[in-house]
């Protein structure tokens, strides 16, 4: 579990750091792509953020803790 919750923090760190970061402009990030990360699911089964490229992704980060 702690692994877990330290890789989503990553993850919402990682995401949170490119939202702040972002230009006033979005165009400007058109084109750019996300550093790949790994988050694991409820069931264990680890997933690539790359695996998503060319699709739209939402990602809910949310803990029962």
């Amino acid at each position: 579990m702690l692994k877990k919750a330290v890789s989503s923090a990553i993850a919402l760190f990682a995401l949170s750091a490119l939202l702040l970061a972002q230009p006033k402009n979005l165009e400007a990030l058109k084109g750019k792509t996300v550093p790949d990360f790994r988050l694991r699911d409820l069931d264990g089964k680890v997933y690539r953020f790359s695996q998503f490229r060319g699709k739209v992704v939402l990602l809910n980060f949310w803990s029962p803790y």
